[in-house]
């Protein structure tokens, strides 16, 4: 699921609660209860809501802490990967060095010995 998709949904959600909890209240305001009656229902409709949010508020945690971890590992997991791959390379390019350093040698070096040898 994207990101956006994800975030939708939340929002649908969100507002499906929003509008639960608004025609709860309105209804328990219409309703033909006495003042002490109504108190304790709304007080009982706003813990449960309480609870309900809370509960979300933890899932919605735990996702997110899972998430986080398995980005975290497939991060590391990666970085393992290219560090392998840089150091494989490095490899390869040290060799590369040594081989054209060793035909630069060659290349410059006197035919008939070093030139201390030609003088003496």
């Amino acid at each position: 699921m994207s990101n956006d998709d994800g975030r939708a949904l939340s929002y649908l959600i969100a507002g499906f609660g929003l509008g639960t909890m608004v025609g709860t209240i309105i209804g328990l305001l219409v309703a033909p209860k006495s003042g002490r009656e109504l108190r304790a229902d709304i007080a009982e409709y706003s813990k449960d809501y309480l609870d309900k949010a809370k509960d979300a508020g933890r899932d919605a945690y735990e996702r997110g802490r899972d998430r986080a971890r398995e980005a975290y590992e497939t991060g590391r997991h990666r970085a393992g990967e290219y560090s392998a791959r840089v150091g494989e390379r490095l490899a390869q390019v040290k060799e590369h060095l040594g081989e054209a350093a060793q035909r630069i040698g060659e290349a410059v070096k006197p035919e008939g010995g070093s030139s201390e040898e030609k003088q003496g």
